[in-house]
């Protein structure tokens, strides 16, 4: 067997118009959501508009447990269930489904004539033992551990592997049959899930086939990463590089750039990217070193009883300092790398990824924060547009 633990830094989120998805997994490690050329994959979806259409996925059949909330699915508006917390349905891919409700859910997405199930189990401080449930039959077994909350201690071959919130611990069995023992505390969430599968034209079998832990840099997180670098012409990787696109993305934060910048014109930013720069923006964080830098220099040349006309100089030393050297460090520490990574040409961009862009650009943040405010109040009498539910 093999196993590798997964976490935060190794999910894959992508942005819908009612949410976020988070990919926790998807096998073959090389396969993408998108060319809808993998076995089986995990994920983890925030639905936050009140109606939700789900894409049809005719080749896969799906399960899904709610995390938080509740919601009720329609298929093919001939059939209903309502689901709260920790609750589950499985239906077919390719049925019509529609969700009504704001919940997080937890997915499993199986590739017909194979097998998989969901359930929930919750350890103790005494250790017990866990079997494949399943019985298909197939000839590999996958388990996938998802801590929803508190922790775990998973032991399998003489191993322990501890499991935090959010953490994701996987377990291929292949030529062994699934074993292990669990104790802890809080809630786990277990795929399990039987496939047919040619090893041998998996690149990185022979790296970590052992029941060593392999890590995140050889799991499926990782490979997800290194197939976006694929995909992206700017794939830089070194210091200078990313220091580059630091001092680039540093200096073009403000309205209008992209029709003074033309290069902007030309690019576009991941969802990855596009969340923390808009998060150090949203905080000030930049502009509260310049004031306090400003500030401390005043303070030093008033108190020294130096001339306007230094002081000037001082003050134009230091705004050339913050532009070419401090916030281009601040957005180097903030920002995910190798920048280039997540950076793609505007002509190579998927439909999903061009959607995303449109949103972008339709979207004004102002009267959205107006909207909001009179929608709290009450006055606010307008009717949530459906939306589509992206990879959902």
């Amino acid at each position: 067997m093999r196993h590798y633990l997964l976490k935060e830094k190794d999910f894959n989120t992508s942005r819908w118009t009612g949410g976020k998805t988070k990919e926790l997994a998807i096998f073959p490690r090389n396969s993408r959501y998108l060319d809808r050329d993998f076995i089986w994959r995990l994920s983890s979806a925030t639905v936050e508009t009140d109606e939700s259409d789900f894409s049809r996925l005719p080749d896969y059949d799906r399960v899904l447990m709610v995390m938080e909330g509740s919601v009720v699915l329609t298929y093919d508006g001939a059939k209903t269930v309502r689901l709260n917390e920790l609750e589950q349905d499985s239906f077919d891919g390719d049925w019509r489904t529609k969700s009504y409700g704001r919940i997080t859910d937890f997915n499993l997405m199986v590739r017909k004539g194979f097998d998989g199930s969901l359930d929930v189990i919750r350890p103790d401080s005494s250790a017990k033992a866990y079997e494949d449930t399943l019985n298909t039959g197939l000839k590999y077994t996958t388990h996938g551990l998802y801590c929803k909350e508190g922790y775990f201690v998973a032991n399998f071959n003489d191993q322990a592997v501890m499991v935090s919130p959010g953490e994701l611990l996987v377990l291929e069995f292949m030529d062994d049959e699934p074993a292990y023992t669990l104790m802890g505390e809080g809630v786990i969430i277990r795929s399990q899930i039987g496939y047919d599968y040619d090893y041998s034209k998996e690149p990185t079998l022979e790296a970590s086939s052992t029941s060593e832990a392999a890590s995140p840099s050889s799991a499926s997180g990782n490979s997800r990463a290194e197939a976006r670098i694929e995909d992206s012409e700017y794939r830089g990787g070194g210091f200078s590089e990313d220091l580059g696109w630091a001092f680039m993305i540093a200096n073009t934060q403000f309205r209008g750039a992209k029709k003074i910048i033309k290069k902007l014109q030309t690019i576009w930013y991941d969802d990855v990217l596009h969340d923390r720069i808009k998060t150090l923006e949203k905080v000030y964080v930049t502009f509260a070193v310049y004031l306090f830098g400003l500030l401390v220099a005043i303070s030093i040349f008033f108190r020294n009883g130096v001339t306007e006309g230094k002081l000037l100089l001082v003050l134009a030393v230091w705004t050339l300092l913050d532009i070419l050297v401090v916030s281009p460090l601040i957005y180097y520490l903030a920002l995910p790398k190798p920048i280039g990574a997540h950076i793609k040409s505007v002509d190579k961009l998927t439909p999903e990824e061009i959607a995303i862009q449109n949103e972008r650009d339709g979207r004004n943040e102002r009267v959205e924060k107006i909207m909001k405010r009179y929608k709290n109040s009450g006055r606010y009498l307008g009717r949530e547009r459906d939306e589509d539910v992206g990879d959902e």
